[in-house]
């Protein structure tokens, strides 16, 4: 009986359920399509690349082997924990070389927005296992995804030291030099781009947030229902009549029929 009830209150603000849905509803199917619309938002693809950071001993230095762990480790760290991966600076390069090498190769793939620098930076993330980093970059096509990994190999394997000199020393230099007293950074290509594989695109959670938002909806649309009838005094049904005045029914004054309803009726007859 009280399931019958909620049903009936439910099914008596049925306007205000649909409405507070259709709204949401709007919304959601907007940024929906915004999603679908947009490359590597909801699907995407991921290459993985390893490089290995370490010093180079200098001639002149007096470091040992232990201190070059300890600070190859600290480098490596820096590298994943640091604003290098998202610097303009360092995804400007990795934006030329991806240049560089599609006019090499010449190959006419999709390799999505490759010149903007922000959208590199954003596709970048990194782990370290010792001074080992391994950076996955996703992206919107595969091509792409492996043309950035690539590009992010070789300026790392050259250019390391102008982003990473500063935790060793000022002086810090990409080769040791004869005169040099402080050893070189340096980053050397261990595992090469992998073959793309399709992964979950930057957006992915959007999605899911989306059908979340639609599903409360919903809730916040039933629960108005229940809101608005509770404040409603108004008698709609014989049970709420009971219920108000605590006195029995003994009979009831059906509802006038539809005047064409009536006429149908007659001519019938």
């Amino acid at each position: 009986m009280e399931l019958r009830a909620y049903w009936t209150i439910i099914w008596r603000r049925f306007w205000l359920v649909v409405l507070v849905v259709g709204v949401v509803g709007l919304y959601v199917g907007y940024q929906y399509y915004h999603l679908r619309k947009t490359p590597g938002a909801l699907t995407a693809y991921r290459s993985d690349i390893t490089i290995q950071i370490g010093l180079v001993a200098s001639p002149n230095g007096t470091d040992s082997s232990a201190d070059n762990v300890a600070v190859s480790e600290s480098l490596a760290d820096a590298m994943v924990m640091g604003p290098i991966l998202t610097s303009k600076e360092f995804d400007t390069q990795i934006s030329r070389q991806v240049g560089v090498d599609t006019n090499q190769n010449s190959s006419g793939a999709d390799l999505g927005d490759w010149t903007n620098a922000g959208t590199i930076g954003s596709a970048l993330t990194a782990v370290r296992t010792d001074n080992l980093v391994t950076v996955s970059v996703t992206w919107s096509s595969a091509a792409g995804a492996k043309a950035v990994a690539t590009a992010f190999g070789e300026v790392s394997s050259r250019q390391i030291c102008s982003y990473l000199d500063y935790v060793v020393s000022k002086e810090a230099s990409c080769s040791a030099g004869a005169n040099s007293t402080q050893p070189a950074v340096s980053a050397q290509v261990i595992s090469y781009a992998s073959d793309p594989v399709p992964a979950p695109g930057l957006s992915a959670s959007k999605q899911t947030l989306l059908f979340i938002l639609l599903a409360v909806a919903l809730l916040v649309g039933i629960a108005m229902a229940f809101l608005v009838d509770y404040l409603d005094d108004r008698i709609h049904s014989r049970d709420d009549a009971v219920h108000l005045l605590q006195l029995p029914v003994y009979g009831e004054v059906p509802r006038a029929p539809a005047v064409g309803r009536t006429k149908a009726k007659s001519s019938t007859a």
